[in-house]
């Protein structure tokens, strides 16, 4: 019985001990008021507990062992994270403003981070699902009908021929044909016809599959594209047409212009990934068309995008140099054949005609200047742009958080004193700063995430997207660096502080005497300099992206763009059917001019070549239109000599109008010289052939009729009744709306709407499209549009991250002069005096870091703007607004702080002195 009480005693004893609350905390705690007590206590029961410690130590294992059961360890860095974690959740409750500072900077940070790293992802991963994708490439070539240093993406149906014929490296060689929109039809048993306006139904070869891994629902895949009249569609075409009904084996009627043709659905295919290159709808056999077959020696029939795919092992240099043999020996034929010259005399003096391989995944990225015509394109010097931008604001947020975070630390020497003296090592120390940094970072990163999956769909629809984080979430790489983020960034603003801070030594730090360190203000400033640098330069190079999208918006492009409606699908019509629509909204008192065209501006994109009459002039290429009299009356473009076409005189359907660049190309002359060599009547011929001649009968002013980021190009203006030119299969209307009639979108809806009724009742089911000229100008800059938007919100991120560093150093600064600004309140300062002491500091950093963003952003500017045939002018206006606004943000960010200070009771300050 004794035994067993004494037991019973040393197990009360060791409980005791074990459960102390001082126990565990002395070593760790960072209140230091009231220690010296609590310390002398915990060591005095911690030498009388240790005589009967260690047989209750054996008692209880015996104890434990005799009963079955093993005593439970709590690993020891479980009660150590515990400690460091309430001494950190401590030093955030007792600085709210500076964690509230410390985690909103780096939560806006690492969001715009996030965003942009979804973008990149999202850019960089174009076309990487394909099985073969490393093998596979799209044959590019010079710009023929132009520049012929700038890349087109476009082939001849004679370069596949020649690739097969002449390089045995290639396994598989691909023609996709761009055929235009295409009115699609399905008619079931009983019911009324489905018909729709579809602009993404291209043809491909039988072997498209062999290149591209589009995963395929129904339908064999291997002999889908094989036969005639054979057509293969996506799941959301299937349910589009078809509803819930199986799709293969149904018939669609695809028409294009007055060619039509039943087409028997083989194989249906998931939709199209939005990271693809090549999209479509709707796929047919290349077999089919004849006319194709039938034009297979053509080099110039530049509709045609071809692939390749390269043998294992193949030596790409080799394959290169073999290419570069071919267009001598396979286009020089074709281009005497097509236009009676020989291939010296098309190719211009110092240049080329070569064949290059583009590896797929930087088909989308890296398209020349002229662009995908099978599927969109992208910019590799945006996702550089955006990237670059990502990083800068995320290095804003971590300096932010650096910077507040060790100006805060210099607070808390005496702390670190008072921990020491009590026997907390060096260590202990820095472990504690490193880890309520990693706290921080963690709370800012899951905050930021939170941010990020509540406003993707917003950023979606500014940059038209489909990013989505809850993929990335699953995806180990992504949690991996996200982690990585959080201990690296935790571990770079925690080990300064940490590191500094922990080597004091006691006596010193209690009494205040610190080495400057974190005191000086240096690395500080010059961390502030930064994060204004790359803020004014991001406005500045924002203001002139905005600029340059409204001056092009306003640009004169020689006509009156506005109030022009333009109705598409015609060439479904027959001719009659046209010219009945045209007349019946021309008595419609809502429009003063209606006028047909084959194309509408800024689209006028159809260049040929041609000739002054005459074996000793040069050939040349021009752009044509073709309308009637009325389209010219609609644009009213300036004539220098000359007139329009006039539909009593039937010599004008060979007639055309030239703009001054045409005039010039082909050799007539400037408005110089027309009073004494006038262009009317001499004629225009095709190369190799002067017996079909177009006689000259005016020439305007030079206009754009194509997107402002190219110079205006010659323009040859034919009657629509030209017989002798080629018909490309398109037809429009273009009204000119009255505005003091239609002066509000109520009136413009019942507009549209009667128009729509007109077209119904001359052709039932056809799909009305419509769209307005000014519109169609504006949306040739959606891109930098969309850039626009998305830069705006990064920037003013950056400039939030900016500002709330400002002020937390302004709060720190306040704090750190308190006694100061008492000091200079009781010798009589004033209210002015302290604002403007306090201000002047901050105010001279933000003018420094003006002064660094200027000549930056100037040269940002004039790089991007190197792309734009014409540009807004690079004036100091903007520099000086965007610096002026700096400025301002800058002291309204800090008055707050500068006023509460002013204002403070110097009593208050120096109460303890």
């Amino acid at each position: 019985m004794e035994n067993l009480r004494q037991l019973r005693s040393q197990l009360i004893d060791v409980s005791s001990f074990l459960q102390h609350p001082n126990t565990l905390t002395l070593q760790h705690t960072t209140t230091v008021r009231h220690r010296t007590l609590l310390f002398s206590t915990a060591q005095n029961e911690r030498w009388q507990a240790s005589k009967g410690l260690i047989p209750a130590k054996k008692h209880l294992l015996s104890f434990g062992i005799r009963f079955g059961n093993k005593p439970a360890e709590i690993p020891k860095f479980i009660p150590m994270l515990k400690n460091m974690f309430k001494v950190a959740w401590r030093n955030a409750i007792a600085n709210k403003q500076f964690t509230i500072l410390n985690i909103l900077g780096l939560s806006i940070g690492i969001t715009a981070c996030l965003l942009i790293t979804l973008y990149v992802q999202e850019e960089l991963s174009y076309d990487n699902f394909h099985k073969d994708a490393d093998q596979v490439y799209r044959i590019n070539q010079p710009m023929i009908w132009g520049d012929w240093d700038a890349g087109f993406a476009s082939t001849a149906p004679g370069v596949a021929v020649a690739l097969r014929e002449d390089i045995p490296e290639f396994t598989e060689v691909l023609r996709i044909h761009d055929s235009g929109e295409n009115l699609v039809t399905y008619q079931p048993k009983n019911d009324a016809p489905v018909s729709f306006k579809e602009a993404r139904v291209y043809t491909a070869e039988a072997n498209f599959f062999n290149l591209f891994s589009f995963p395929v629902l129904e339908g064999n895949p291997e002999t889908a594209l094989v036969e005639p009249l054979s057509i293969i569609i996506t799941k959301s075409m299937a349910t589009k047409y078809f509803g819930e009904e199986e799709a293969v084996g149904k018939i669609l009627e695809v028409r294009q212009g007055e060619d039509a043709g039943p087409f028997k659905v083989t194989a249906v295919l998931e939709d199209i990934p939005s990271n693809s290159h090549v999209q479509f709808d709707m796929m047919t056999s290349m077999s089919t068309y004849r006319h194709i077959e039938a034009r297979q020696w053509t080099w110039v029939w530049t509709t045609f995008v071809t692939y390749v795919k390269v043998a294992p092992g193949a030596d790409l240099t080799k394959i290169n140099a073999k290419l570069q043999a071919i267009p001598p020996k396979w286009a020089a034929p074709a281009v005497e054949r097509a236009f009676g010259e020989s291939y010296d005399e098309f190719v211009p003096d110092g240049k080329k005609w070569t064949l290059t391989m583009q590896p797929i995944r930087e088909a989308y990225l890296h398209s020349p200047i002229t662009g995908n015509r099978i599927g969109p394109s992208g910019n590799i010097a945006y996702v550089k742009i955006f990237g670059a931008v990502g990083i800068l604001v995320l290095m804003l947020s971590c300096i932010n958080f650096m910077n507040l975070s060790t100006a805060r630390s210099a607070g808390r020497a005496k702390e670190v004193g008072v921990r020491k003296v009590l026997g907390s090592g060096r260590k202990s120390i820095a472990n504690q700063f490193i880890f309520e940094s990693v706290i921080f970072v963690l709370v800012g990163t899951t905050i930021a995430l939170i941010l990020c999956e509540l406003f993707i769909n917003a950023f979606n629809a500014v940059a038209n997207k489909t990013l989505s984080l809850q993929t990335e979430i699953s995806n180990p790489l992504f949690l991996g660096g996200i982690l990585i983020f959080i201990l690296g960034l935790g571990l770079v603003a925690g080990s300064y502080p940490a590191f500094y801070l922990s080597s004091f030594k006691p006596i010193q730090a209690l009494k205040g005497k610190v080495s400057n360190g974190f005191r000086g203000k240096g690395i500080r400033n010059t961390l502030v300099v930064f994060q204004f640098t790359i803020s004014v330069a991001l406005i500045i190079t924002t203001f002139f992206v905005q600029k340059q999208l409204t001056y092009t918006a306003n640009y004169n492009v020689g006509f009156e763009k506005e109030n022009i409606l333009q109705v598409h699908n015609l060439e479904l019509l027959d001719p009659s059917s046209i010219v009945t629509l045209q007349n019946r909204l021309k008595q419609n008192p809502a429009f003063t001019q209606v006028g047909y065209s084959d194309l509408v501006a800024p689209n006028i994109y159809n260049e040929d070549k041609y000739k002054a009459e005459g074996p000793e002039n040069d050939i040349t290429t021009l752009n044509r239109v073709m309308v009637d009299e009325d389209y010219i009356d609609l644009l009213s473009p300036q004539f220098i000599v000359g007139r329009n076409f006039d539909d009593t005189r039937t010599s004008d359907k060979q007639a055309v109008i030239l703009n001054v660049s045409g005039a010039k190309t082909l050799g007539f002359g400037g408005p110089e010289t027309y009073d004494t060599d006038s262009p009317l009547g001499k004629h225009i011929t095709f190369p190799g052939s002067e017996i079909i001649k177009f006689e000259v009968i005016g020439v305007v002013e030079d206009f754009n009729y194509n997107s402002l980021r190219m110079t205006i190009a010659p323009l040859m203006i034919a009657h629509k009744g030209n017989e002798d030119l080629f018909d490309i299969g398109t037809s429009f209307l273009s009204a000119r709306v009255d505005p003091t009639q239609i002066n509000s979108g109520e009136k413009m809806s019942k507009l549209l709407d009667e128009v729509k009724t007109e077209l119904a009742a001359i052709k039932p089911g056809l799909p009305f499209e419509y769209s307005f000229m000014d519109k169609d100008f504006e949306s040739s800059f959606r891109t930098e549009q969309r850039m626009t938007s998305v830069l705006n919100i990064f920037t003013v991120m950056a400039l939030s991250i900016a500002c709330i560093g400002l002020f937390g150093l302004a709060a720190f600064t306040s704090e750190q002069r308190t006694k100061e600004l008492g000091v200079r309140k009781v010798l009589g300062a004033s209210v002015k005096d302290i604002v403007l002491l306090f201000s002047t500091e901050f105010t001279r950093l933000v003018i420094i870091a003006i002064l660094i963003a200027i000549p930056l952003a100037y040269y940002a500017v004039k790089t991007w703007l190197a792309d734009f045939a014409y540009q807004t002018p690079i004036t100091a206006t903007v520099f000086i607004i965007a610096g002026g606004s700096a400025l301002l943000i800058a002291w309204g960010t800090i008055s707050f702080q500068s006023l509460k200070s002013a204002y403070r009771n110097p009593v208050e300050a120096l109460r303890d002195e």
